[in-house]
C-alpha cells in the first residue's frame, strides 16, 4: 500500500508518521505522530497532531481511525479535536494526562483489559518509576518497532537552529538521550530500572519517539545509555539482573 500524501511510511502498509513543528521552552521541535494499521484496516493514532483535512484525508485512505492514543501526561493539545473529527474512536492515556487538559475525554486506559484484548498486534509497557512523565510505550512485534513519545530524543541537522544550538547546550545533539526535562525530574529507582530491561529485552529493530528521527542503530543499546543514570547502583553489581 502506498503511503498516505501527509504522512511517510516507516513499516510498508502498517505503520506511518508525520511531523510538525512545536515551541517548547523556546526552542522549535520536529514532533511525531506514528500511525499504526491494525487488523480490520483500524488506524491506531499515537500522539495526534492537528487533524488537518490534508491530514485526515490521508488516514481515512487507509483504514478507519478506531484508536487515539495520549502516550504520557504532556502529549495531549491535539487529542481534542482528534476525537471531535473521529467521534468513533476511543481515546487511550493516563489520568495525569487529563488533569492536565480537561478537554481530553478518556475512554479507558492502556492496561484497561478491553483495550489489551482489543489491539493484540501491540504490546503496552509503562514507563514505572517516573511520574513526571507517566509515559506508556508501546511493542510491535510484527515489526521490532518500539513506540514512544518522550523515552528518547535527539537533535539533528534537519532541526530548526533553537534547537540544535540547545541541544548542543545539553548533550543531545546526534546524541540519544532522555529530554533534559525528564532527566531533571527522573532519579535512579528499580521501577524504571526493570521497565527499562524490559524493553532492552525486546527484539527492537527501532525506536520510534516524538522529537527524533527513527533510531534504528542499536536501539537496545542507545537506550540503555540514555537511561543508564536511572540505574540504581546495586543493580550493576556483577550477577545482577537489569
Amino acid at each position: 500500500m502506498a503511503a498516505p500524501s501527509a504522512f511517510e511510511v516507516v513499516v510498508p502498509g502498517s505503520i506511518w508518521v508525520t511531523e510538525r513543528p512545536v515551541w517548547f521552552g523556546g526552542v522549535r521541535l520536529r514532533s511525531r505522530t506514528t500511525v499504526v494499521r491494525l487488523s480490520g484496516d483500524a488506524l491506531w493514532v499515537h500522539s495526534p497532531c492537528t487533524p488537518t483535512d490534508d491530514v485526515c484525508a490521508a488516514l481515512d485512505a487507509v483504514g478507519e481511525v478506531r484508536w487515539i492514543v495520549v502516550p504520557n501526561r504532556f502529549h495531549h493539545l491535539q487529542t481534542p479535536a482528534t476525537a471531535a473529527r473521529y467521534p468513533n474512536a476511543l481515546v487511550v492515556g493516563p489520568r495525569s494526562a487529563q488533569s492536565r487538559n480537561p478537554r481530553v475525554r478518556l475512554a479507558m486506559g492502556t492496561d484497561d483489559p478491553a483495550y489489551i484484548r482489543s489491539t493484540p498486534e501491540l504490546a503496552s509497557i509503562q514507563l514505572r518509576g517516573v511520574p513526571f512523565l507517566d509515559e506508556t510505550v508501546f511493542f510491535h512485534p510484527a515489526s521490532g518497532s518500539l513506540i514512544a513519545a518522550d523515552l528518547l530524543m535527539s537533535a539533528c541537522a534537519r532541526d530548526h537552529w533553537t534547537w540544535r544550538a540547545a541541544a548542543r547546550i545539553w548533550g543531545r545533539y546526534e546524541k540519544v538521550r532522555t529530554p533534559p526535562d525528564v532527566r531533571m525530574h527522573a532519579r535512579a529507582n528499580a521501577a524504571v530500572a526493570d521497565s527499562i530491561a524490559q524493553m532492552r529485552a525486546l527484539p527492537l529493530q527501532r525506536i520510534l519517539v516524538a522529537h527524533a528521527d527513527p533510531i534504528t542503530d542499536r536501539p537496545a543499546q542507545q537506550l540503555a545509555e540514555a537511561w543508564d543514570f536511572a540505574i540504581p547502583s546495586h543493580l550493576r553489581q556483577p550477577g545482577a539482573t537489569l
